[in-house]
């Protein structure tokens, strides 16, 4: 009868090697700095351009409510023969960066007899809201 010996398998990890490298070389910090930098970036130019848009919307919010008002006080004016004095430089000028302008003509060809008012309000500088907010209405003699 033969005796036959197990051997018995270590349970230890294997030791490390003395070439095998620990943590990150610089190339590989440096690859991940670059990465975040560019997310950071684009993140803050997104902010940016978002602040952006939120400023010109409120410039153009004004510029609306602006003219609203001026056409309102067109409706709303005591007298059709004096509504040129809407045109005055006391309804209109420049006040918060916004210029409000005024122009009433009158229609008097044939029978009718019309007045149209047109309000401009542009930004000062120009750059602020490239293109001007107008509005139109037409007032009939009552």
């Amino acid at each position: 009868m033969t005796i036959t010996h197990t051997r018995r398998r270590s349970r230890r990890w294997p030791r490390r090697s003395r070439n095998l490298r620990q943590g990150f070389t610089l190339i590989e910090t440096v690859l991940a700095m670059t990465i975040l930098s560019a997310i950071v970036l684009m993140i803050g130019l997104g902010t940016s351009q978002l602040q952006r848009a939120v400023g010109d919307a409120g410039i153009r919010s004004r510029a609306h409510a602006r003219a609203d008002m001026q056409i309102g006080l067109a409706r709303t004016w005591p007298t059709w023969s004096t509504l040129e004095r809407l045109s005055a430089s006391s309804y209109n000028g420049l006040e918060d960066g916004l210029r409000t302008t005024t122009v009433v003509t009158a229609d008097t060809t044939g029978r009718r007899r019309i007045k149209r008012v047109r309000v401009t309000v542009e930004a000062v500088p120009a750059s602020m809201m490239p293109s001007p907010v107008t509005r139109n209405i037409s007032i009939a003699i009552p």
